[in-house]
């Protein structure tokens, strides 16, 4: 690879462990719009901005028929409405509802280049990983899978923690998923045809929801799981990076925008959401949390969707244990298709104006979403 210069007004560089694995024109973006910021930021406002933290690189979304937001009932453990967004395709005549078959997002969480000045005990409104994110986090993918497909886009905004204990973000995208199947009329939805997928956490949520809806009778519905850089493994069981049993951890220790020490930050909030105010039996609140902390510990791989895409990034930690579960799902006897896209970390898939890799993955999403719901 050709030596890339950072440049002398980079304040917060890549990496020399990394600098040479990530596409230069990563490097271009990251100098011109990241690397000048100082190593540690306001939280607050870290939170307050992520949902646009990458916008100077994502490429405009039009072209969809309408938009328009509702609210469900999120997990009935603990009592409360979430927030969806409806996206529908274009093709309807005025006045006229047309039934379409439909995606869930689930929006992730936690890329960003600057360190939590709280670290480490974050109070709860600085919250990363499982506890940030909104319906403005994949606005522009789920504006492009809408308006390439025809289908609705349903986004989840499921709750956040540490607020709420963990799993709360699994608990809710299933609860209004199932709530959203059972008003099949309210959303104007096939529930017959069914695909699932996010990005990073997200991708994890459609994942492990890939079981849970097997195992509620509703596995037929689900025609296709359709994720990016989702987070598998359970990271309190190591200590350091290099004792991980994942080479991507070790190699992309200090990997820019999700590097070890914001994981380790990331599971620990999860881990203080189990003490949450919420919580009044910490046995069953462990007895919720099940194998969900680690989705290779999932009890059964049978019967899943017809079909499993997972897309990772090669300078990301959390690349090995993605292509992991993809190839536990494929010694199970169920259709995986992963694609390592080369060069670029985590979050690649929110720069799709300024790196092929972005918009390489938008349209291999786009592809199979559009082949699970109107196989050829």
């Amino acid at each position: 690879m050709q030596n890339i210069n950072q440049g002398d007004s980079v304040v917060n560089p890549i990496h020399p462990s990394v600098l040479q694995r990530v596409d230069p024109a990563f490097v271009k973006l990251y100098n011109t719009h990241i690397a000048h910021l100082p190593p540690e930021l306001d939280l607050d406002e870290a939170r307050r901005n992520y949902s646009h933290l990458y916008s100077y690189a994502q490429a405009p979304a039009t072209g969809v028929g309408g938009i328009g937001e509702t609210t469900v009932p999120g997990w009935d453990k603990y009592p409360g409405d979430i927030e969806v967004r409806v996206y529908v395709p274009p093709g309807e005549e005025p006045g006229q509802r047309k039934v379409w078959p439909v995606h869930f997002n689930f929006h992730g969480g936690g890329s960003y280049d600057t360190k939590p000045i709280s670290l480490p005990i974050p109070d709860p409104g600085d919250c990363l990983g499982w506890a940030v994110g909104d319906l403005e986090t994949d606005a522009h993918l789920c504006h492009h899978i809408c308006a390439s497909v025809a289908c609705c886009v349903i986004d989840i905004n499921y709750r956040l923690v540490p607020e709420y204990p963990f799993p709360i973000g699994i608990m809710d995208a299933l609860s209004a998923v199932k709530y959203i199947v059972a008003n099949t009329k309210i959303f104007s939805i096939d529930a017959t045809q069914i695909t699932l997928g996010g990005e990073s956490t997200g991708g994890t949520i459609a994942l492990i929801l890939n079981h849970l809806l097997r195992d509620a009778g509703m596995g037929e519905m689900i025609k296709g799981v359709v994720v990016g850089t989702p987070s598998i493994a359970d990271l309190k069981k190591v200590a350091t990076a290099q004792q991980s049993p994942y080479q991507s951890m070790q190699e992309a220790e200090f990997t820019p925008l999700l590097d070890w020490s914001k994981l380790k930050w990331f599971e620990a909030l999860k881990l203080m959401s189990l003490n949450s105010a919420l919580v009044a039996n910490k046995k069953d609140v462990q007895k919720d949390v099940s194998w969900f902390m680690d989705a290779l510990a999932a009890p059964n791989f049978k019967n899943l969707a017809p079909l499993t895409w997972i897309g990772t990034a090669e300078v990301d930690p959390l690349r090995d244990e993605g292509e992991a579960y993809a190839e536990k799902l494929r010694e199970n006897g169920n259709n995986v298709i992963v694609r390592r896209f080369p060069g670029v970390p985590h979050p690649f898939m929110h720069m799709d104006k300024a790196l092929q890799q972005g918009r390489d993955y938008v349209n291999d999403v786009i592809a199979h979403i559009s082949r699970c719901l109107y196989p050829p």
